[in-house]
């Protein structure tokens, strides 16, 4: 989801001694998709998705921004829509690996809610933003069981007080070279951040406020027994 953390992981992994190519949001893996569905959109009946098509769609778009002759390449793609798209993502690159940020459900609903978010239809009414956490809890629950190896709950929570160990689960689990110095990555000055967390990562990382949105709980009340997650208070 929006305001998971997701902004601060990239960041972390991109400040490591591997050089790890950030593709930040491209949507490059829903383009593809997409182009298939608008060229068989006449199609009446179901069809099959294009392996071959959607992977050249798929490295001419990156090859646009990146030279890819290397073929042992690490790279990252944080669209956040690719919770949608694992399975054909593992298809193209059986090696990936997917980190899902999380936090306090309630405090993503408003934290969504509050950052009146131009580019994404669903986030500016609240029973909008709950209908498509719940289906994204939905997905996300169905791939991480089938593929309980490929995906590593990344709690925003937790990270923000065990940096230092949550940080290196994370780097082990991506094959990555870990050392402390990538807790500064505020420090770098090639750090480019494209999302509502650029103030929040131009400084060292602050402890999770809880209290953040404690006040604009009552706002979700009557949505609790829809959204039985509401009532959890918690993570995924």
């Amino acid at each position: 989801m929006p305001r998971s953390g997701s902004t601060l992981i990239e960041a972390i992994i991109t400040s490591g001694q591997t050089k790890v190519i950030s593709f930040g949001e491209s949507a490059i893996i829903n383009m593809a998709i997409l182009d298939q569905l608008h060229k068989n959109f006449h199609i009446e009946k179901k069809f099959k998705i294009k392996s071959n098509e959607l992977e050249e769609f798929i490295y001419n778009k990156y090859k646009q921004y990146v030279s890819l002759n290397d073929k042992h390449f690490v790279f990252l793609d944080k669209s956040l829509e690719n919770f949608l798209n694992i399975e054909f993502i593992l298809e193209i690159f059986p090696n990936a690996k997917f980190l899902h940020c999380t936090r306090n459900l309630r405090d993503s609903v408003l934290a969504i809610y509050q950052s009146l978010l131009p580019e994404l239809s669903w986030t500016h009414k609240l029973e909008d933003i709950l209908i498509y956490i719940n289906n994204y809890i939905k997905i996300i629950s169905f791939f991480k069981k089938k593929y309980s190896k490929k995906i590593l709950d990344v709690s925003l929570e937790k990270f923000t007080f065990k940096k230092e160990k949550i940080s290196k689960k994370i780097f082990e689990f991506c094959n990555l070279q870990w050392d402390l110095e990538i807790l500064e990555f505020y420090n770098r000055k090639d750090l480019d951040i494209r999302t509502t967390s650029n103030i929040q990562l131009r400084t060292k990382i602050n402890q999770y406020d809880d209290k953040k949105y404690k006040h604009y709980y009552p706002l979700l009340e009557g949505f609790e027994e829809k959204f039985n997650w509401l009532l959890n208070n918690s993570n995924l």
